[in-house]
């Protein structure tokens, strides 16, 4: 019997990639084909920064691009002000971001601590900004000490947010040991359904068992077009967060539409 899914979430994170504006163009415009032909897929990129007005339309008005919604890669914890090199949730907001991936492990391993990161999710969601939170262990032990890593990632990240604001947050699970590497040993579908199980407790813990329900949890870590579709058939989870793999429209594209024929 086919399981009754929401639709699925699928977020590409193009980290520090491509070069240049008129590559990232033809690779946008290559995936919105590929959306447009999967309508049940929510589909999330997020550009660099200096390429997110251009690609979300934003400047121009145009809306032949909206089927996909641009994200942020990360945003700053303050508002404004003397803050070199950094954009705030409002800017990016005005540039046409819809989502804001938050505590990456690449930006946790630069520094970001639970404190920032909570500061981070504060400027986005009140800038109006959904918000993909990430979280992950570093490693795996076998006295499940790695649990408690995740669970005080979520509630330093969260506790400080009402109810209101949670249901504009998402959870991407990130084991931090997995990603980028070999394809072929990927974790386990009922592994990755049993951390977004403990996802879900915790948030409960936090905001109760109605919200932590609500909570769509994704999965990221060495993903590509064969392991993805196992993990969204078996996982039990509400997407995916695709990083190095979403540069190749037609691998993702893959992706997608796995998704799609699932939901």
């Amino acid at each position: 019997m086919k399981r009754v899914r929401k639709k699925f979430t699928i977020v590409g994170n193009w980290k520090m990639n491509p070069d240049t504006l008129e590559e990232a163009k033809k690779l946008f415009s290559a995936v919105s084909r590929k959306t447009a032909n999967n309508p049940k897929v929510a589909v999330v990129v997020a550009p660099p920064a200096p390429f997110m007005l251009a690609l979300s339309g934003k400047k121009t008005g145009r809306k032949t691009d909206r089927k996909i919604r641009p994200a942020a890669q990360d945003v700053s914890g303050e508002t404004r002000g003397a803050h070199t090199g950094s954009a705030s949730a409002r800017q990016l907001r005005s540039a046409g971001a819809e989502y804001a991936i938050v505590g990456h492990s690449e930006r946790r391993a630069a520094g970001d601590n639970d404190q920032i990161i909570a500061k981070k999710i504060t400027q986005a969601l009140d800038a109006g900004l959904r918000v993909i939170l990430c979280v992950g262990e570093k490693e795996r032990d076998n006295h499940a000490r790695y649990l408690r890593e995740v669970r005080e990632q979520i509630t330093g990240a969260l506790s400080s947010q009402t109810k209101n604001k949670i249901q504009w947050v998402t959870v991407a699970y990130e084991p931090v040991w997995e990603v980028g590497r070999n394809f072929d040993v990927v974790l386990a579908p009922a592994l990755i359904h049993e951390m977004a199980i403990y996802i879900k407790k915790s948030v409960a813990e936090i905001f109760g068992k109605k919200q932590a329900l609500r909570l769509p949890v994704l999965y990221g870590g060495s993903l590509n077009s064969e392991n993805a579709e196992n993990i969204l058939k078996d996982a039990s989870i509400d997407g995916l967060l695709v990083g190095r793999q979403s540069l190749d429209p037609d691998t993702f594209g893959k992706i997608i539409e796995y998704a799609n024929e699932l939901s």
